[in-house]
């Protein structure tokens, strides 16, 4: 990351106050262009600290490329805020940028409760402050990444008056199902480091926090799950500009591409990439695909922006190598869910269901688990969510906590890596998580392919007799050429590699035991897509 010195043009007002109707003043930092004049409001609200430009940001980079992560170059103002836009990009080509600190953060006052239906409240006043500004034309639009992004599927949801757009650059749109417990399981390694982050910038020492701490996502998931909801999708009905990677699983790929599918915006573009997060948002490609987006709905420019294609969709190769394809829709219109059956006698997956019955054991908190192998005979395209489905059984416990990965192998034999959340370089193709007596799904909007599942309810196992489990697998898309493999690991332990990500605390005893074959309908539903629409990536 390098920065360089905003333009001297630029005016900047810091620290301008934002009365709510409790009384309570948020402050913003405001930049316009020189002159009188009404603009379109780029906006966002952050808990990062407005004024912690560059150098002062809360991640330590240096830090990340010590574990092996590495968030790549990229080139922003210095007064860029953290995972904000860059006033020095915008201002010049007639918007207005904003960026205000969230209630009890920083420079704002108030009992910090991010994400708290208060939160919204105050972030939908915001908008409504800044589409009646003497230096506004009444439109604004909200736009950031990651915590900046969540925060906009719960403002959008309340429809202010003056919202016009909404440009949520990866963002959960579930923060308890998406990064707090995957599949039933409480992450540990970023909830932690998240949560010291957020307590560091409040200006009390009282910290309310609705994505709770794994603690509690641990030992109460039926109150975590009350309290923490998901934002209301479809009451959102602006336009919408969404933003969600391959490279974001576990933190903000599942509800990125679940808020596109869900939202009620009749206008609405997904941008996909499974690169790096904050390289990818500054860039001149997506910075390009963002002002055609704005200048369309905030200044009305008849740019052609109704004809692009619904979906960007970028396939990936290998970790640098990726081709883009338009699609009408997500998933794309014409994939064919295709089921290979796993066989525990060998180690293969196919096409065929086995007729003979097997079974496989493995010791959950410490071995590599099961591998399951195909290869594919001509090129393969695999887009879209995919779902796993397992009969597991465990002799001494009444649950039990699964974690499976798909790779992708070359012709002879070496793991093709892929990127992975902040800037991890030896991601594998997905992840899947479940932890069995969560495994009840909600009726109303599981599909064979994303199986949603009901977190709030559990549902213990039979002991010595085997149970079906349905495990959502994230969304990707990745090519295989000809006698390249897929590779589905299962295990008891975390096994996606990402120092930065992970669940380390399981509820595992005794071995764990796969039936395959015969009246057992084990299986990986991969979406498949057309050899033919997939060479023209």
């Amino acid at each position: 990351m390098s920065f360089f010195a905003l333009p001297a043009d630029i005016v900047v007002e810091r620290d301008v106050e934002i009365q709510m109707d409790d009384g309570v003043t948020l402050r913003a930092n405001v930049y316009r262009p020189d002159g009188d004049g009404e603009y379109p409001v780029i906006l966002s609200g952050t808990a990062y600290g407005k004024d912690e430009f560059t150098a002062d940001y809360c991640v330590d980079f240096p830090a990340l490329a010590e574990m092996g992560c590495y968030v790549g170059s990229f080139q922003v103002s210095d007064h860029t805020s953290f995972e904000a836009p860059d006033p020095a990009y915008w201002v010049p080509r007639g918007y207005v940028v904003a960026v205000y600190d969230t209630r009890g953060y920083f420079r704002s006052d108030g009992r910090p409760g991010l994400f708290s239906p208060r939160d919204i409240r105050d972030y939908a006043a915001v908008v409504e402050w800044a589409g009646t500004r003497s230096w506004s034309n009444g439109r604004v639009a909200t736009m950031g990444v990651s915590q900046l992004a969540i925060l906009q599927w719960y403002l959008a949801a309340q429809r202010p008056a003056h919202l016009t757009a909404i440009v949520p650059w990866e963002g959960a749109s579930d923060p308890f199902a998406d990064i707090n417990v995957h599949g039933g399981i409480p992450e540990t390694r970023f909830n932690q480091w998240w949560l010291q982050v957020a307590r560091n910038g409040t200006t009390s020492n009282s910290l309310t926090l609705n994505p709770l701490t794994p603690h509690i996502g641990k030992h109460l998931p039926q109150l975590a799950r009350h309290i923490v909801q998901p934002a209301e999708l479809e009451q959102i009905e602006v336009p919408a500009l969404i933003c969600a990677a391959w490279s974001r699983q576990g933190l903000h790929s599942r509800g990125a591409f679940r808020g596109f599918e869900r939202i009620g915006s009749r206008q609405k573009w997904l941008y996909t990439h499974g690169r790096k997060e904050w390289q990818v948002f500054y860039e001149p490609e997506a910075l390009a695909f963002q002002e055609r987006f704005l200048e369309h709905f905030l200044k009305g420019h008849d740019n052609g922006m109704d004809e692009v294609p619904p979906v960007r969709l970028e396939i990936r190769h290998s970790l640098r190598q990726y081709a883009v394809r338009a699609e009408s829709s997500w998933p794309p219109p014409d994939i064919t869910p295709t089921k290979l059956y796993l066989d525990a006698d060998d180690g293969t997956m196919g096409t065929t269901r086995p007729q003979s019955v097997a079974a496989a054991r493995y010791e959950p908190d410490a071995s590599p688990g099961l591998t399951f192998t195909t290869t594919f005979q001509h090129s393969t395209e695999i887009t879209g969510p995919t779902a796993l489905r397992l009969w597991v059984q465990t002799d001494d416990a009444a649950d039990m906590d699964l974690f499976v990965v798909l790779r992708k192998l070359d012709a002879s034999g070496e793991e093709v890596y892929f990127e992975g959340t902040d800037g991890f370089e030896q991601a594998p193709v997905a992840h899947g998580w479940q932890r069995a007596s969560r495994r009840l799904l909600k009726p109303g909007t599981s599909t064979s392919l994303a199986p949603d599942l009901d977190l709030a309810h559990r549902l213990p196992m039979e002991k010595r007799h085997p149970t079906a489990v349905e495990i959502e697998i994230l969304p990707h898309s990745t090519y295989f050429r000809a006698g390249e493999q897929l590779v589905l690991q299962i295990a008891g332990h975390d096994i996606g590699g990402n120092p930065r990500m992970g669940c380390d605390r399981t509820i595992n005893k005794g071995p764990h035991i796969l039936h395959t074959g015969g009246p057992w309908n084990t299986h990986l539903l991969v979406p498949l897509v057309s050899q033919q629409r997939s060479e023209l990536s």
